[in-house]
């Protein structure tokens, strides 16, 4: 038995080689060289496939690490209790106004009589200066016909806080 290294040398010979060329003719040697020079194409289009994906993946990882984590925003509506402490102290504040705290954790500020309506509107912008803690929105404005009450403004809290981003993965 002769051993691979001999094998090889014979295989890979120049006489052999010379040998197999006058075996073929023209038209063999064209189609093998075309099957060769069409694997030497796509194997160089696979690895310029290959340094283009990982080259995207870099930039994608050096993009994603230099993106600033922002703090998320949480929004939570105001409780009854401390809804119904502020609607106590206000109404402390302006006893001719009248100032109640909703089911709904809204609070309704209204007065029946007109002559009230710059207390009434004092009280509005004092809600604001009473909680900062809290964002205020109206939900409800009247003035004039209103359901029972010559001036009317509900308004809805929602406190508003912010926590830390979780680490991106």
């Amino acid at each position: 038995m002769s051993s691979v290294p001999a094998i090889l040398l014979k295989v890979l010979s120049p006489g052999l080689a010379a040998k197999v060329m006058q075996a073929f003719d023209r038209a063999t040697i064209v189609v093998v060289a075309t099957c060769w020079a069409a694997a030497a194409v796509m194997m160089a289009v696979t690895i310029w496939t290959v340094m283009a994906t990982a080259s995207a993946r870099k930039a994608t990882d050096t993009a994603l690490a230099q993106e600033p984590l922002l703090p998320k925003i949480v929004r939570s509506p105001i409780e009854s209790r401390p809804a119904q402490i502020l609607a106590d102290r206000m109404q402390h504040r302006y006893p001719n106004i009248t100032i109640a705290s909703l089911n709904n954790h809204n609070l309704k500020i209204s007065a029946t009589d007109g002559t009230r309506f710059r207390d009434w509107l004092m009280a509005l912008g004092y809600v604001d200066t009473i909680s900062p803690e809290y964002h205020w929105t109206i939900q409800e404005f009247c003035v004039g016909k209103c359901k029972g009450d010559l001036m009317s403004a509900t308004l809805a809290a929602e406190k508003i806080t912010f926590t830390t981003p979780d680490d991106k993965k």
